[in-house]
Parts: structure tokens; sequence; C-alpha cells
């Protein structure tokens, strides 16, 4: 039987741990937290802003062992072990994925930030209490023993994750310290000789892109004010680079670069100009002034944050697109909740919602920025 387990998918792994062996049901929360579990598989803009819930639960639990599963292209900006925290690579398709988690366990408190179908998979890794949000289908939901309220308004989604920690420690106002996360090693990234700016052309969903000519007078733009300029995208998107630098005037770096060389190229950027993707909030970990374009996604919801607000941030969008009509995040619906998940195939519209984004604003954002930023 023992060879035969060792042979389960993931999800069997989960069920036989989580079902068959499942400790007996607590009556109340931990009184005391030693161990922790966050378990999710979210994209990297949605994993970094989970970075004020392990502030919180720092701060709350001193002494614990922090634990946090984690897509293994991530797991480079986490080597660095930030508050304390252990990351450990999480793929569905890995059936190791639970073993790794239960080496670190048993654990007194598992926290499911994303879907709710994770709580199976924090209680199969050991914890004795699982606590999420309300809501998602009910074989899902019947894994969380404390199922919070979503917010009845509006809050960065940053400020709901830091929530299932449970209440602020003190009153003096959580902030980001960026002494809590260290850099990861240095890779390949060479700054050019002077000050620069990063534009970063790609995302998830070509629904998010800005046209090439935008990108093109913002360069110009921010190469009139002495900024040289670095135009990045991510593997794959290495055309959205050529259609703004077909004049071969800035320097390239799209699809060349790891996460870790992200990281060191923004940590010395005067500005970072993104569409709504995760490297804008790898921004904020660097303390990098960013001024981010939201097409699709809603900015009140993923944009400034206050555990954030040492670092200049400034969102730019199109508010009245009335096809930015979805409601849910993490398969809960909320009435507050303004965007749009479509697939380009679905859209009817020809993404105004980012290809209408004036380039007007967007530069006098980022003089803003320049001019608010602490930065030599």
């Amino acid at each position: 039987m023992g060879r035969r387990r060792r042979r389960l998918p993931l999800r069997a792994r989960i069920a036989w741990h989580g079902l068959v062996r499942r400790p007996p049901a607590y009556r109340a929360a931990p009184a005391h937290i030693e161990a922790v579990l966050i378990a999710h598989n979210l994209l990297l803009g949605d994993t970094l802003m989970l970075t004020p819930l392990l502030a919180r639960l720092r701060r709350l639990h001193p002494a614990a062992r922090l634990v946090m599963t984690c897509p293994p292209a991530l797991l480079p900006l986490y080597e660095s072990r930030p508050f304390g925290l252990i990351a450990v690579p999480f793929d569905p398709r890995d059936p190791q994925s639970l073993a790794r988690a239960r080496a670190y366990g048993p654990f007194d408190l598992g926290i499911v930030p994303g879907e709710s179908r994770h709580g199976w998979f924090a209680r199969a890794a050991g914890a004795r209490w699982v606590r999420g949000y309300r809501g998602g289908a009910l074989y899902y939901r019947a894994s969380l023993d404390e199922a919070l309220l979503m917010p009845a308004a509006l809050q960065p989604l940053p400020d709901m994750m830091a929530a299932l920690a449970g209440p602020p420690a003190g009153d003096d106002g959580e902030r980001f310290d960026p002494a809590d996360w260290p850099a990861p090693a240095s890779g390949r990234f060479v700054p050019p000789d002077g000050p620069f700016a990063v534009l970063h052309l790609g995302a998830g969903s070509p629904l998010k892109y800005w046209p090439a000519p935008n990108w093109r007078a913002l360069a110009a733009a921010l190469a009139a004010r002495g900024l040289q300029v670095l135009l990045s995208a991510g593997p794959g998107q290495e055309d959205l680079a050529r259609a703004v630098n077909a004049a071969g005037r800035y320097q390239d770096l799209s699809g060349r670069l790891s996460l870790a060389d992200m990281w060191h190229m923004l940590a010395q950027a005067r500005v970072l100009v993104s569409l709504d993707t995760g490297i804008a909030h790898l921004a904020r970990i660097t303390q990098t002034p960013a001024v981010v374009l939201f097409g699709p996604g809603q900015a009140a919801l993923y944009g400034a944050v206050a555990f954030f607000r040492d670092t200049p941030f400034r969102t730019v969008t199109v508010a009245t697109i009335p096809c930015r009509n979805e409601r849910l995040l993490f398969e809960r619906e909320r009435p507050w909740i303004q965007t749009c998940v479509r697939a380009p195939r679905d859209c009817a519209f020809d993404a105004r919602c980012s290809k209408t984004i004036p380039v007007a604003a967007v530069i006098a954002a980022t003089d803003e920025v320049l001019e608010n930023s602490r930065r030599g």
C-alpha cells in the first residue's frame, strides 16, 4: 500500500492525507501558533501581494515557523527568506508537492489566500486549523475551519490578504521595511552608465497591451528628460519590444532576464512604467517608483496600498469602461469588484480599456513620480 501511495497523483495524495488521515476536528482556533502554512498556487503579482500577510504573521507570531507554497518559477525571489519565510515549491502536476510541505509540519494554522480548494492541501499537509475567505464550491469551502466574510466594501487586495493573519498588532501602522526582504543573489544584469527608466511592455493577457506608438512616445519623453530607456518583456514577448524599438534607440532586454535579474534592474532604476502585471508588484518590494497602466484590471483593487506607502506608485486607467463588469475574485462574487478576465477571443471591444489610456496621462504620472521620488 505504501508503494502504491507514492505513485498516486497529487489530488489522490491530498484526499488520503486530508480526509482519510485527517486529525480530529478542532472546535476553536489554536491559542498558540508555532507553525503556519500559507497554501496557494498564485501567479507572481498575487503572490507578491501576500507580502502584508507575511509581515503581519511575523509580527503577530515572531517565533513561528512560516512556510508558504510557491510556484517553482518564483522561488529565486524567496531564497533570501524574507520575514524568515520558508518557500516550498508547489506544482499541481508534481505529486511530491504535498510531501515537501508536510516535511515542515505539522502546522497550527493553515491560511488559504486564494481559491478554497487549497484548504484541502493545507489540511493534508498537516494544518490543524484552516482559515480562508467564505465562498467557492461547497466541496472546497468544506475544507475551511474558519471562513471569513469578504469585505462589504472595496479594499485593496493586499489588505484583504493581511486580514487572514488576524487583526493588526498595535496601532502604529504597518509598512514595508526593505530590511525584511534581502535581495536575491545578483545575476546577469549590468546597469547602463547613468540614470535609466524601465518600460515593461508584457503582461499575461494581450488585452492589457498598450499600443507600440504610445510606448514610443513615452520612451522619447523619458529620453528627453535625460533618462536612458530599457525595454523589458517576458519570454515569448520579444515582438512587443521590437515593435517599440524598430529604430534601435533603446536597450532591449526582453526575454533575457530572470526574476532575480529583474529585481536588480528595478532596484537601480529611477522609475518603472509597466502594465498591470507581476513586475509592477515586484517594484514595490525593490522600492522602485512606478507608474502602472490598468486596462482590464481594477486599479483600486490592485493598485496603491498603505503598506507600501513609502514607495511612489501611481496608477493610470480609463475609469468608465462598461465592459469591466465581472464581479469574481478567486471564485467569490462581490458587488464592488469591477474587472475583466475575458480571453482575447471573447473581447468585443478591441481592448479599448487598455488602448485608450492616454499617453499624456502616463507621461504626467511619470513626471509626478520622478519629482516625488527620493532617489538620487
